[in-house]
């Protein structure tokens, strides 16, 4: 490759490794990343012969110009100073690739391009950021590497020809236009050093004490998702997201887990008032009950549901016998934080607050979070059996009267007639809330059925015209249809919304929860035992997305998530919490190696006291072969090859006698420039004893490069070496004459 096109696609390489850092997170609008990137290829062509700079230069001043009043006004408008700054980035890139005349300008572009890196640093959370990283670092290194040996050699050539200005543009073009500076073993050879770079950097990143993402960004937008919301509204219009985004990655249990193991119902939100097709959180919902433990690091709640307290001891025994779940949420549009069933206890890195919580209530667990967190649950799984439940009994706790609510207080009943009555016609007969539960769930599953498609009821009560008009709808339809006729027939019931299943990741071992799982399902109450999960939903239709399939295209679906994973816990979201933990991972790795090691050297030192007459004798034996083996080898005898001394040939010695008096004469050849060079330079001036130094030259080569040994080349040299001395003494004799006249 010519070194000039090998300068330009390393430094092309390198600004669009940091371009794309920028622009691949979403933080720059896709129509002005994508028309900078077509810009920035398009400049590739622009220069020189094609084009002349200064007739262009007015027309990108002006351009620059208003580009800048525009992000200026932007930015005081929007209040997105990151974004604007972004995109008056693209241009200037853009701008500074459109006008490469000097060496100044391909710094500028290092720096720009360094700055987009920093800029995407903040923009860009996702994957994209660190493989761009990676291929910044590599290809600056070759960038920079190629753009110091150009300035160096432009230097030195007009330092070298600042009286001959006519010979500089030919030698500076020639070594751009020159395929023996660079080639694959300098590409290679750098690449793996940058690499190796990378790998330390990697390494003292995960050694400095730091704070996660978090601390920076607070409001980083959230996903919005049908089915999961802090208020459900039945009947409302739109369109239920069923995509595979996914939203939350837990680490659990494989058994838990798996691919065929059962699906999980990841609890969020829970509403206890129902009002015109509205679900929402009222102020006379029992709130949350729990214990909050504050650490330096940490910070840690345990739930106590309707039972009393337990003390700090109990509930550090109590986390040994539930389920654990770490967990990876990605940021929603609510503060809400998800747990597997009924989680008991949450551990979450430290935030400063005041003990207690803030708008807290049916057992819900939030914590105001504007990026990727990671938190712990532990979590019952396992619900009671059917003869617990049925043989609950027992008053209601204070306040739980709420999730036995059907109509507000002083209003017409919203509640018809015929759902009422179809509730006591359901569990006729049955005398335990457990029995009329089940009843109630067996007949939403066998009469109706699940579509995602909504439809608007009108003026009619919506759960009322899904009962037995409609006929269908999806989770949040059947969850509701199940908590009125729960609370009909007598049952406390609030409705819960979340997530149900997600994927199993294989490679990692974790679940992917994703925005299309999300779901609606219903929660009873059991005196003396607790909340009970019940999901009326036919489970049949209400998994669309699954477990994952087994097609190598799902397998490398899950493969780029678990990179997408690693690279958020272990770069966007690694904080303090995260770093003692590796930090303690490692102690623990390198305290059992050298107890293995340890291990190993008794058991050898044992071997030996055991072993050691065998050992001895061993030891002789080998002594006794290699003296042997000597005396038979023989004083004379050559034990190695003699290093060949490199001799140099007449015509060798002729040539260097002969640059001598050149150099004498005031013809010196720089160490930078070759015996055919210097000849090929003689002749162009016409310098005395030029076509005799030609012909030296040429047997110069052939008999010290050539390795050919020709009588008759030493003789030739030697008669040109006379001549050429001839020629030097004659040129000198006409200047002192000429002297002489003047």
């Amino acid at each position: 490759m010519r070194f000039a096109v090998a300068h330009k696609t390393a430094t092309y390489l390198m600004v669009g490794f940091a371009y794309l850092a920028m622009t691949t997170g979403g933080g720059v609008s896709p129509g002005i990343a994508l028309g900078g990137l077509v810009l920035l290829l398009a400049s590739w062509w622009w220069e020189p012969p094609r084009i002349n700079y200064d007739k262009w230069s007015w027309v990108w001043t002006a351009a620059s110009v208003f580009a800048l009043a525009y992000c200026v006004l932007t930015a005081i408008v929007t209040g997105d100073f990151l974004g604007v700054g972004a995109q008056f980035l693209t241009w200037l890139i853009v701008a500074k690739g459109f006008n490469r005349k000097a060496a100044r300008d391909w710094q500028q572009m290092y720096l720009l391009a360094f700055l987009m890196l920093v800029a995407g640093s903040v923009l860009n959370p996702e994957l994209t950021y660190g493989l761009c990283f990676l291929g910044f670092v590599v290809s600056s290194t070759w960038a920079m590497t190629l753009f110091h040996l150009r300035r160096e050699m432009e230097d030195n050539l007009l330092v070298k020809h600042a009286a001959d200005r006519a010979s500089e543009r030919v030698e500076v073009r020639r070594i751009l236009d020159s395929r023996r500076i660079v080639g694959g073993r300098f590409f290679f050879g750098t690449g793996l050093l940058s690499f190796g770079v990378f790998l330390a950097a990697a390494a003292l990143f995960l050694a400095l004490p730091r704070v996660g993402i978090g601390f920076f960004l607070k409001s980083r937008s959230g996903l919005t998702l049908a089915g999961f919301s802090d208020g459900v509204k039945l009947g409302g219009h739109g369109v239920i997201k069923n995509d595979s985004t996914v939203v939350m990655r837990v680490q659990i249990d494989p058994k838990f887990g798996g691919r065929s193991a059962p699906q999980i119902h990841w609890r969020g939100v829970a509403f206890d008032r129902y009002s015109k097709g509205n679900w929402t959180r009222s102020q006379r919902a029992p709130e949350t009950k729990q214990r909050l433990e504050q650490g330096q690091v940490r910070d840690r709640r345990s739930l106590n549901y309707d039972r009393p307290a337990i003390s700090i001891p109990e509930i550090d025994t109590l986390a040994t016998t539930l389920v654990r779940q770490d967990i990876w949420l990605d940021p929603l549009d609510s503060d809400v934080l998800f747990g597997a069933s009924l989680p008991r206890i949450v551990e979450y890195p430290h935030v400063v607050r005041r003990r207690g919580t803030t708008n807290e209530r049916n057992d819900e667990i939030r914590l105001p979070h504007g990026s990727t967190i990671h938190y712990s649950v532990w979590s019952e799984l396992v619900p009671p059996p059917p003869e617990q439940l049925r043989a609950a009994s027992g008053p209601l706790p204070r306040g739980y009267e709420v999730y036995l609510q059907l109509d507000e207080p002083g209003k017409p009943p919203e509640i018809t007639a015929r759902t009422r009555a179809k509730a006591l016609e359901i569990t006729r007969g049955l005398t335990n809330n457990y029995d009329k539960a089940v009843a109630i769930q067996t007949w939403l599953t066998t009469n109706l059925t699940y579509t995602l498609v909504l439809e608007d009821p009108g003026i009619q009560e919506p759960v009322d015209y899904f009962l037995f008009d409609r006929k269908k709808g999806h989770c949040e339809y059947f969850a509701s249809g199940f908590a009125i006729l729960a609370r009909a027939a007598g049952i406390p019931v609030r409705q819960v919304n979340g997530f149900l299943g997600g994927e199993w990741n294989e490679y990692q071992g974790y679940v992917a929860v994703r925005a299309g799982d999300a779901h609606s399902w219903d929660e009873v109450y059991f005196p003396g035992v607790g909340w009970v999960t019940f999901d009326p939903t036919p489970s049949a239709t209400v998994d669309v997305l699954g477990r994952g399939g087994d097609g190598w295209r799902a397998r490398l679906s899950r493969m780029m998530d678990t990179l997408r994973f690693q690279w958020t816990k272990w770069v966007i979201e690694y904080d303090l919490a995260s770093q003692l933990e590796l930090f303690k991972t490692v102690g623990g790795a390198i305290k059992s190696a050298a107890l293995t090691v340890k291990a190993a050297v008794v058991s050898a030192k044992d071997a030996v006291l055991a072993y050691w007459p065998i050992g001895a004798g061993l030891g002789v034996g080998l002594i006794g072969f290699l003296v042997l083996r000597r005396r038979r080898s023989g004083p004379g005898m050559e034990t190695g090859r003699a290093r060949r001394t490199r001799v140099r040939s007449t015509v060798a010695e002729v040539f260097d006698q002969v640059a001598a008096a050149l150099a004498k004469a005031g013809v010196a050849r720089d160490a930078a420039l070759t015996p055919r060079e210097l000849a090929t330079r003689m002749a162009q001036r016409g310098d005395p004893g030029a076509p005799q130094v030609g012909e030296l030259v040429e047997l110069y080569y052939v008999a010290e490069w050539g390795g050919r040994r020709d009588p008759a080349a030493e003789v030739r040299a030697q008669i040109l070496a006379a001549e050429i001395r001839q020629a030097l003494d004659a040129a000198r004799r006409a200047r002192r004459t000429s002297g002489a006249t003047a």
